[in-house]
């Protein structure tokens, strides 16, 4: 079909750039005037602050506000895949909101196309059997996917009938597959109240809270408590309330929990007839942890406020603790319900696998359009802080391992421990982090949790018990009112924001500000770039200086400061404030400031100039920055050579699917210039497309055969790699090569592992300053002027000689896409 040619490719270059990554996020200081009562109303204002149209998704109320998300519609249809989203204060104030940004894709139109999937051919493109689903609505509308674009589809709610479930499927016009699928969440049930399951009926059992290594303080426990049995010490007697009541006695079932048996090994529900005393080697004790502790997380929740309109969850949580054989567990968003490996330590045994498990399912109640963007890792290290925190509530908790996440589980099984306290964990903004990476040696996991975890314990060591619940609160609040794509940066300022609106008499917007600063998730909204400076060695040039304001909103009463200056160096002047920068403007600073160069300091030596930035914001704790200003005196002269390119040799599989020969790419340039040797400015260009850049490993080799190793299957978010290198997404160690030959034939090779996509290198080369010139001020001497001489045409001195400018470039505390 050509109009579907059209559609991908109106998307793609959206896409590339990262279209959920690109969308925004908003904070109204001073609130809004505009009172907002109803996802009318609040249609009503974001249809006029976005100037396109909605249609409601859901909504959802927290303790502190009111929050609404709108699908934006696209030739009056809805993207089902994307939300804009308005939130208000309890008084109906907007205070924030995110914008999707989508804006170029609003012109498509609906094709020609309109007729509706027979439920034959439905029920061949979801995979269900005709007769075990009924069809509860069908609509038009439009799906968005890193892989195809945007796709009109057909949007089909349906009913499985065994086992039952609601789904909405995302099918293509040809109705031939589904381009996505989603479980179907109601918009909002404001009076929904699990009343009807409060059965007042329970028993005691015992299980472990939270772990037996933290209960009994014991490091020394190790392989043997797999088989050997545990002190009666190491339980904790608990009641399980609001039991279903069945004829014979009780059910694992309650208002918030339904302990099922979904999958192999077969372990059904037990019957429940009196007090128990299941212990670990009992295969019930796992489903008796598995109602305990997320029946505990709901009425948890609760307790924190989100109760009655604000209720978390419209149905119990199916749960099978004898999930799997496997040493693994997951939530499953589509069937909100848990499972629960047994495979080495079994998981149902560790509460922090099963509060952690509860997290996911919290986050995607809170957030239907948790997806892209940074949300896999967001999502794990979420519910790793959620987990951790109702380990610290115990006393014990708080003394024998407090930062260590599965210290049962993970102890003993297959896993290695994740950590709360990952203080070396870096945000770099070129990355999205899905669940379970490593970006540039940092995981995604605990770049999210450890600012969490550790500004709960600042708060805790300063205010005591109730901080614990007053962080918990703050942290789920500020997940209220985002979309898909949402990254960690976002995230931060919304976390920061609302510990200064729900808690403004005490300090955990400082505390949090303190821990995001730590792992750069701050992002500085503003950039200082130096756009002239002198060629010459020594002497005194003016600094023309531009600033731009990279943030959504504006900034205000901006001003800056050098300081800590390297020796040698000052800098002179004051510059006047900037009363208002708009986002995204630019504000030339010309000869307000002076750069004085002593004599100490060499041709194309690189200095630093630290500047310390002053404004107001949104965010009234965002209000500085500390940049940097990189310097190099002289101007340099670059030697270039550049390489041919060509498509990439795929592996080749076996037929079973492994790797039986990797794909070897050889590639050569030759630099020409004679008697050059290899410097600290070489840099290296490399343009690649590639749908898997993990697949593939990148070496350089120089002229004489020292090797480089410039890429080994690291992750990396997009197909485009168009970089000069090295720079914030890849580190390269030149070591091997300084002061080698850098005249001759360089080799890159470009290997690729695995079978299954094919690439290309569409260009490459290398350059390297080989020398820097620079000027000397004149200090030749003037002729006096007398009374008697007449004014020249030049006005008097030259005082210097004239300069070229050269280039140079703030190194923020980030690095930026350079495609």
């Amino acid at each position: 079909m050509k109009y579907m040619h059209h559609f991908k490719l109106a998307a793609v270059s959206l896409l590339v750039s990262g279209i959920c990554g690109a969308s925004e996020l908003h904070f109204l200081t001073p609130l809004s005037p505009t009172k907002i009562e109803s996802p009318a109303q609040a249609n009503d204002y974001l249809s006029q602050e976005f100037s396109r149209q909605h249609q409601l998704a859901y909504e959802r109320r927290g303790v502190f506000g009111h929050y609404y998300s709108f699908y934006p519609l696209i030739d009056g249809h809805p993207i089902f895949s994307l939300v804009d989203a308005l939130a208000v204060n309890r008084a109906g104030m907007p205070f924030r909101y995110y914008q999707a940004s989508v804006a170029s894709l609003l012109s498509l139109t609906w094709p020609d196309s309109e007729l509706a999937p027979e439920p034959s051919a439905i029920a061949l493109a979801i995979g269900i059997e005709a007769d075990n689903f009924d069809i509860q609505d069908l609509s038009k509308g439009w799906w968005l996917t890193e892989e195809s674009g945007i796709d009109p589809v057909w949007q089909v709610q349906v009913k499985q009938l065994e086992p039952e479930a609601t789904f909405s499927f995302y099918i293509d016009l040809d109705h031939k597959q589904f381009l996505g699928k989603e479980r179907t969440v109601e918009a909002y049930l404001p009076d929904f109240t699990p009343g009807d399951l409060l059965t007042g009926k329970s028993l005691k059992a015992l299980v472990f809270d939270p772990d037996p290594k933290t209960k009994l303080m014991d490091e020394s426990l190790e392989q043997q408590a797999l088989t050997e049995t545990l002190p009666h010490a190491a339980y904790s007697r608990v009641e399980l309330q609001d039991l279903q009541a069945v004829e014979a006695g009780f059910m694992l079932s309650g208002p918030y929990v339904k302990v099922v048996d979904l999958t192999e090994p077969v372990n059904p529900s037990p019957l429940l007839t009196g007090d128990i005393e299941w212990r670990r080697h009992d295969d019930e004790f796992v489903q008796v942890m598995a109602y305990y502790h997320l029946d505990k997380a709901q009425r948890h929740l609760q307790s924190l406020g989100y109760q009655g309109a604000s209720q978390i969850f419209y149905s119990p949580i199916e749960v099978d603790a004898r999930g799997g054989t496997k040493d693994q567990s997951a939530y499953s968003f589509l069937e909100n319900r848990i499972l629960l490996g047994v495979g080495g330590v079994p998981d149902g045994e560790d509460a922090d696998v099963i509060w952690h498990e509860f997290g996911h399912g919290l986050l995607h109640f809170i957030n239907n359009s948790d997806k892209g963007g940074d949300s896999g890792a967001i999502g794990e290290g979420f519910s790793d802080f959620y987990a951790g925190v109702h380990s610290f509530r115990d006393p014990q908790g708080q003394i024998f391992e407090p930062n260590v996440m599965f210290n049962w589980d993970a102890r003993f099984g297959n896993r290695k421990p994740r950590t709360l306290n990952d203080q070396s964990a870096k945000y770099n903004p070129n990355y999205n982090y899905p669940a379970h990476q490593w970006v540039k040696d940092t995981l995604g996991d605990q770049l999210w949790s450890t600012p969490l975890f550790q500004g709960m314990r600042r708060a805790f060591d300063s205010h005591g018990e109730q901080a614990i619940d007053d962080f918990e609160r703050l942290v789920i609040e500020g997940m209220y009112g985002m979309g898909a794509g949402v990254r960690m940066d976002q995230l931060a300022l919304s976390t920061l924001d609302m510990a200064a609106r729900m808690y403004p008499a005490k300090d955990y917007a400082d505390i949090l500000q303190q821990q995001f600063d730590k792992h750069g998730l701050i992002l500085d909204p503003i950039e200082l770039v130096i756009s002239s400076v002198v060629k010459q060695q020594t002497g005194s040039v003016p600094l023309n200086l531009s600033l731009q304001n990279l943030a959504v909103a504006k900034l205000e009463d901006i001003s800056f400061s050098f300081s800590d200056l390297p020796q040698g160096v000052e800098v002179s002047g004051e510059m006047t404030p900037i009363t208002e920068l708009l986002a995204g403007d630019t504000r030339a600073i010309d000869a307000e400031f002076t750069l004085a160069l002593g004599d100490n300091l060499s041709c194309g030596e690189k200095i630093t100039l630290p500047v310390d930035v002053h404004y107001t914001s949104d965010i009234a704790a965002i209000n500085h920055s500390r940049l940097t200003l990189a310097v190099t005196i002289g101007e340099g002269i670059h030697q270039t050579a550049t390489g041919i390119g060509g498509d990439l040799l795929d592996a080749i599989a076996n037929d079973i699917g492994l790797t039986k020969e990797m794909g070897v790419n050889n590639f050569y340039l030759d630099f020409s210039q004679p008697d050059l040797t290899v410097n600290q400015d070489i840099t290296l260009s490399l343009h690649i497309e590639h749908p898997q850049l993990d697949q593939l490993s990148i070496k350089l080799i120089s002229p004489s055969g020292q090797q480089v190793d410039i890429w080994d299957r690291d992750y990396y978010p997009r197909t485009s790699f168009d970089y000069s290198l090295p720079n914030s997404v890849v580190d390269i160690d030149w070591s091997a090569v300084i002061d080698d030959s850098l005249t001759g034939e360089w080799q890159l090779q470009i290997i690729d592992h695995d079978a299954g996509n094919k690439g290309k290198l569409l260009s490459w080369g290398l350059s390297q300053v080989s020398e820097y010139i620079c000027n000397q001020p004149d200090v030749s001497p003037q002729p006096d002027k007398t009374i008697d001489e007449k004014p020249s045409s030049s006005g008097g001195s030259l005082g210097w000689t004239l300069w070229m400018l050269c280039f140079a470039y703030i190194t923020r505390q980030y690095g930026k896409m350079e495609n």
